[in-house]
């Protein structure tokens, strides 16, 4: 199926619009499979951090919960045709692959059993070594003709712009910052603003630009300081160190810190025993924040909670913390 040059526009326009929280997200994924001629879709999101190994799934049209869990985590960790195809920067299909992809553990295990012939992965980033996996958009359809090549080169053309369904902060131009800090080589430097008006320390800062090493990822999480007022933090790398930006946010979820924190872990895929061993409360409290939290996002199970999180960088420090510290325990020793 070749679509003329009048729904590559539109298909446009859609992704635009998606990210922009103007149309809801499976609007361009479902105009992808059905303009392009496939029976599923799947947006999945990049890996939050280097920890887990699930990659967070944004919308699933029609696959099976089978194939679904599959492609969400052993396809996005283990196929070597998804790192192929990632590593290439450019949509994938079998047909491009170096071997038999028919011959493939995916193919085997979670596409051929529901019936799945053919397929196509478009990778939303960079693989890098020791960096979280990046998002991708994966299709598959009953039949076995292969995306032409004018498609393919269409969709790959709007990678950048579909992976910011999956991140959206990249659709917006960042407002002016309070406080921006760079902490590298053992020091602080204060870029804009006054780190004695900001919501923290030098000590904090230090720990937030440490725990962004430790990570190897881009952090984005809320905080409340002393005095009840929210703050957005971003990090991102520069140079040898990383830049630090702290900003004041209004917040509208009415969620409190510590369900903050239970959101934050909940949407790394951790169950209620968990968290509540991590943060030091009950299981019942942890259970009682998850409830909350669902009630005061209006979504209506733990999915589509990780998923609001996720899109929504509702994430905290403390849940970040306990992230980090729990890798660091798995460790061998």
């Amino acid at each position: 199926m070749t679509p003329d040059m009048t729904w590559w526009v539109r298909l446009a326009d859609s992704v635009r619009a998606a990210g922009r929280g103007e149309a809801p997200l499976d609007e361009p994924v479902r105009m992808v499979r059905d303009g392009l001629g496939f029976d599923c879709a799947t947006l999945v999101g990049p890996q939050r951090a280097t920890f887990g190994e699930a990659q967070p799934v944004l919308v699933n049209l029609d696959y099976p919960g089978d194939a679904i869990r599959f492609i969400s985590t052993t396809y996005a960790v283990e196929c070597p045709a998804h790192r192929y195809i990632t590593e290439h920067r450019v949509a994938g299909r079998f047909i491009d692959l170096p071997y038999d992809f028919r011959s493939s553990r995916t193919y085997r295990e979670a596409l051929k059993p529901n019936g799945f012939h053919e397929g196509l992965t478009l990778p939303l980033g960079v693989l890098r070594h020791g960096t979280p996996r990046p998002g991708f958009l994966a299709l598959s359809s009953t039949h076995d003709r292969p995306l032409r090549d004018e498609s393919l080169l269409g969709l790959t053309m709007l990678a950048s712009e579909i992976a910011s369904l999956t991140d959206p902060r990249a659709s917006f131009p960042p407002s002016p910052a309070d406080l921006v800090v760079w902490v590298g080589r053992g020091r602080l430097d204060v870029r804009v603003g006054d780190l004695a008006k900001g919501p923290f320390t030098a000590r904090d800062v230090a720990r937030i630009g440490d725990l962004h090493q430790r990570t190897g990822a881009a952090l984005g999480f809320r905080h409340r300081d002393g005095s009840r007022g929210w703050w957005r933090v971003t990090t991102a790398p520069a140079g040898d160190g990383v830049l630090i930006r702290v900003q004041q946010a209004e917040w509208d979820d009415h969620l409190t810190s510590r369900e903050l924190d239970v959101v934050g872990l909940l949407s790394r895929g951790w169950t209620n025993d968990e968290i509540a061993a991590a943060l030091g409360i009950s299981v019942r409290t942890s259970r009682t924040h998850v409830e909350s939290a669902l009630m005061k996002l209006g979504v209506p199970n733990r999915t589509a909670l990780a998923r609001e999180a996720l899109l929504r960088d509702l994430d905290s420090l403390d849940a970040i913390r306990c992230v980090a510290e729990a890798s660091r325990s798995s460790l061998p020793a």
